[in-house]
């Protein structure tokens, strides 16, 4: 096997997957161009309006794009069956390569009902002979067998006038647990991918982000390479109409075991756009002050263009050949803040 090519990060660029934004991959390897470590898991956490699914949804079409990935399998488990997007409108011709886990003979999604089912599908893949992204939107949204039966003969018992059953809410946690256990190795050798939703039982504060609570036990976050919350800054608003067309989210990576690092970043998500990933790189720029700013003309060098912020991303949208230019320039001042931040202390081993 030949040697991996590192950058100055200390990540390998053909060992990440891209996270749907750019400040994210960033936040989680160092890397414009990705930041998920294939052959992991991660557990992305946040509450119901954090846009948890559009993120995880664009992360797929943005791999079903890319050549780099044309032999995986991309796989959205919508256990919550509340996925209502119009996925053709936001994603184009990726949508179709976005799957369910299984189809019945009507040709309707079968999503995951139990921690079992997820098993079962996940084995499915990984005994295959593609790698694959599994999305599983929620981990909430799954029972366990265990359960299921519990509240059989808790009903049958209540019909009869008899005791009910004590709790057995620990039983998804264990079952998940050696799921992980069986599946790590799997992941890796396969080089896929799996991405966890939670639902937070309380709201986010994006600027505190306080401790909340998650169901999944101490597996979700042993197992995962990335820990990431979501939280909503603020709503975005129509000005005409001032009606809310979206939310401004920030992400943090609480545990990353690409870097060690713990960052925060911030990008917009619109519910008719998805991710506005050229809305928070144009944002990035101008807020580390490397494109400056006189009246209302902003300046960027790199792209042989200046305007206004959305004649800017109006010119980059109609030259998608700028996008990449952009986002190595975003990668650039990152890292050149992040080696400003280094110690620079002589080596304790040599």
């Amino acid at each position: 096997m030949g040697r991996r090519r590192r950058t100055k990060t200390g990540v390998d660029p053909n060992t990440v997957l891209p996270t749907g934004s750019t400040l994210l991959n960033l936040a989680c390897a160092d890397l414009s161009c990705g930041g998920y470590g294939i052959g992991k898991m991660t557990n992305l956490i946040g509450d119901s309006a954090a846009g948890k699914s559009f993120l995880a949804l664009t992360m797929l079409a943005e791999m079903a794009m890319d050549d780099r990935f044309k032999d995986y399998r991309f796989i959205y488990d919508d256990a919550e069956a509340a996925c209502a997007f119009n996925m053709e409108n936001l994603f184009g011709p990726a949508a179709k390569r976005i799957l369910p886990p299984h189809v019945d003979d009507d040709g309707e999604a079968v999503p995951s009902g139990t921690v079992q089912d997820f098993e079962e599908n996940l084995h499915e893949y990984l005994d295959g002979d593609r790698p694959f992204v599994y999305v599983l939107d929620s981990f909430d949204s799954i029972t366990s067998e265990e359960e299921e039966n519990k509240l059989k003969a808790n009903l049958k018992a209540r019909a009869e006038g008899g005791k009910e059953r004590g709790d057995f809410g620990v039983q998804k946690p264990k079952a998940f647990s050696r799921i992980m256990r069986n599946i790590c190795r799997k992941l890796r050798d396969s080089k896929s991918f799996l991405l966890m939703i939670s639902q937070t039982r309380d709201n986010i504060d994006p600027m505190s982000f306080s401790k909340r609570t998650r169901s999944g036990g101490r597996a979700l976050k042993f197992y995962a390479s990335h820990e990431i919350w979501l939280g909503v800054v603020k709503t975005l608003r129509n000005v005409k109409y001032k009606r809310v067309i979206g939310s401004l989210v920030r992400a943090k990576v609480t545990k990353n075991k690409l870097t060690g690092k713990v960052r925060e970043v911030e990008f917009p998500i619109y519910y008719d756009y998805g991710v506005d990933d050229i809305v928070s790189c144009v944002d990035f720029l101008m807020l580390e002050k490397h494109w400056k700013k006189t009246a209302q003309t902003i300046k960027a060098p790199e792209l042989s263009l200046e305007g206004t912020k959305a004649k800017l991303i109006s010119d980059i949208e109609d030259n998608p050949e700028l996008i990449p230019v952009l986002k190595k320039t975003v990668g650039e001042v990152w890292n050149g803040i992040e080696e400003n931040l280094k110690l620079n202390r002589k080596p304790r081993f040599t």
